[in-house]
């Protein structure tokens, strides 16, 4: 029996906001690729916000503070790590509404989790949200991330795609 995997995988826009360089985030652990590649979205909604699902799968990982996502990709099994924001795990949860928990089936743009992106930052934390595909799952399969849209994107659009190599 013959396992297929995809040779193209799209990647969505969580949240509007502008996508900048994974290197441009302030914190060395995503700058410097430590979890893996990507990019990251500051977020253009100054209050209330939705974070969608960026690609299809199955949520593997939750935070309880509810601030970052995996999603891991069924055919591939490349993990997405969405981040929101930076520090974060701090508020302990303060401003964070999820909709999903742990081992849930996840279409691309479905709802993750509402955010109050004011109370964020009120608390002085940076809600950039890094968009990143582990290290250790790109290179296991073989695929790399092709950026597709830097500057202003809105919710949804088509922003990267892991490509088999």
């Amino acid at each position: 029996m013959f396992l297929f995997r995809k040779k193209r995988i799209e990647v969505y826009a969580p949240i509007s906001g502008e996508v900048i360089k994974i290197e441009d985030v302030q914190d060395p652990v995503f700058s410097t690729k430590m979890l893996g590649d990507g990019f990251a979205i500051i977020p253009k909604s100054t209050k209330e916000a939705t974070f969608l699902a960026p690609i299809s799968g199955v949520l593997t990982t939750t935070m309880d503070a509810g601030h970052a996502y995996g999603i891991t990709e069924k055919s591939t099994k490349i993990e997405c790590l969405v981040h929101i924001g930076m520090d974060t795990v701090e508020l302990n949860g303060k401003g964070f509404d999820v909709k999903v928990k742990k081992e849930d089936k996840i279409t691309a743009k479905d709802l993750l989790v509402k955010v109050n992106l004011d109370s964020i930052k009120k608390n002085n934390k940076d809600i950039t949200t890094p968009i990143v595909f582990t290290k250790e799952t790109i290179a296991e399969y073989g695929y790399k991330i092709n950026i597709l849209k830097y500057g202003k994107v809105k919710q949804g659009d088509v922003i990267a795609e892991l490509v088999k190599e």
